[in-house]
């Protein structure tokens, strides 16, 4: 592995064990599919639960799920669900990607602590961020597909395609 999992204050975080160099896959998202209603039920671990669909999420294994979030990334998760380096990373940088590129649903914020000169303060949904950064991500390849298919179903005024409402 080009990164090891480190535990500070029972908090975990991924750490680049190596550089790693611009467009690296570093790790697949892995896990079992569950529903919304699932991650409802996940307490404190509902922050595990990668959105890949309306209604759809991938409860991530370990170690996806101790990659953290940052309002400047260096990583991004491609609509294969895989982690890949954004630029170039230095041994012992954190790897970390920004939430935000995978979360439609209207439900789920969290405040951010990256303390980055650009933080939004809150991790919230894709259309939430400013156009020029969802624009952006989008030509980096970190969107995940279904929210480009509603995104595309707003602009042309398909309302069936662009709801992100799951039933709760």
């Amino acid at each position: 592995m080009m990164f090891r999992i480190e535990e500070i204050n029972q908090d975990k975080k991924a750490i680049a064990d190596t550089a790693i160099q611009a467009g690296t896959p570093i790790c697949a998202f892995t896990g079992p599919v569950i529903d919304y209603r699932q991650t409802l039920k996940l307490g404190s671990k509902e922050s595990f639960a990668f959105q890949v669909a309306a209604n759809l999420y991938i409860l991530l294994d370990e170690p996806a799920r101790y990659f953290n979030h940052c309002c400047e990334p260096n990583c991004g998760v491609t609509p294969q669900q895989e982690l890949v380096a954004l630029k170039d990373i230095a041994k012992n940088e954190e790897l970390r990607w920004d939430y935000s590129t995978s979360m439609p649903e209207h439900h789920w914020k969290m405040k951010c602590s990256c303390n980055k000169e650009t933080c939004r303060g809150i991790i919230g949904d894709f259309n939430r961020l400013p156009k020029a950064l969802q624009k952006k991500y989008t030509g980096m390849g970190i969107v995940q597909q279904f929210i480009l298919d509603a995104l595309a179903g707003e602009t042309t005024g398909n309302s069936t395609r662009c709801s992100f409402n799951v039933s709760r």
